[in-house]
């Protein structure tokens, strides 16, 4: 299967699961298969998959599940930046580059 592919069912997964809680979002699942697309894109940019993951999706266990699916470990790593408290996407292409120096 391909990335995208893997990151559907991963996220379909995880909501199909979450649909039993009584704080179930129904519009939850439209927003992680947008950011899917959003992660293709950082990907197509030139990012490399795990890291457009984890700037796709906050520390948690929908991140991580979606790291697992692409066959990576999971990550605790805050990626985001913030505007008033709250995390803000930032694509991983995007990102200024880090010199281990």
């Amino acid at each position: 299967m391909s990335t995208r592919d893997e990151l559907v069912h991963a996220v379909t997964a995880f909501d199909h699961r979450r649909m039993r809680r009584v704080d179930y979002n129904i519009y939850a699942l439209a927003q992680y298969l947008h950011r899917v697309d959003d992660i293709m894109a950082d990907i197509a940019a030139g990012a490399a998959v795990d890291a457009a993951i984890c700037a796709g999706f906050t520390p948690g266990p929908l991140r991580n599940a979606c790291l697992k699916a692409c066959g990576f470990a999971a990550s605790k790593v805050e990626s985001h930046g913030s505007y008033l408290g709250l995390p803000v996407y930032q694509p991983a292409a995007r990102r200024p580059q880090e010199n281990p120096e």
